[in-house]
């Protein structure tokens, strides 16, 4: 009587192997997933634009925000295309479509914004558009102060 094992594997039938685009598209579709979903939840980088840090930031300068810090927003415009702003520069041609639209909805952070901290925010004027929050401009700035403090200019 021949005994065998539940476990052995079958060395006779091997699987065929993936042809180089095959591999290729592989590898990609995996890093721009990947990336997507550290991007969306993780963490994000930011150029600082103009001059308004100077002093602590200088133009060009580079940030990567931590998303957990105040907790991360998810997605409102689900599609759209990866690692584009909102609008294709010089023009009004959209990179998100805005055809379906999910609610607002914050995942909890693990502190809150103190004076004195760096943040990243939406472009206030944008809220009278129809642009979804996530599909804003951002803007980064230092908080002078939060919900309670007296700011005298």
């Amino acid at each position: 009587m021949k005994w065998t094992s539940l476990f052995n594997k079958k060395t006779a039938q091997s699987k065929p192997k993936k042809s180089k685009p095959r591999e290729w598209f592989d590898a990609l579709l995996f890093a721009v997933i990947a990336s997507t979903i550290i991007k969306g939840l993780l963490f994000s980088a930011y150029a600082i634009p103009s001059g308004s840090m100077e002093g602590t930031l200088l133009t060009g300068d580079y940030l990567f925000v931590s998303k957990f810090a105040y907790g991360p927003r998810m997605p409102m415009t689900p599609v759209s295309i990866p690692f584009l702003e909102s609008t294709v520069t010089g023009s009004k041609i959209k990179t998100y479509w805005d055809g379906v639209k999910l609610p607002y909805f914050r995942l909890p952070g693990l502190s809150s914004v103190k004076s004195g901290d760096v943040v990243v925010f939406n472009y206030p004027p944008e809220a009278k558009d129809n642009t979804p929050v996530d599909m804003r401009t951002h803007y980064i700035k230092r908080c002078i102060g939060t919900p309670g403090d007296v700011v005298t200019i």
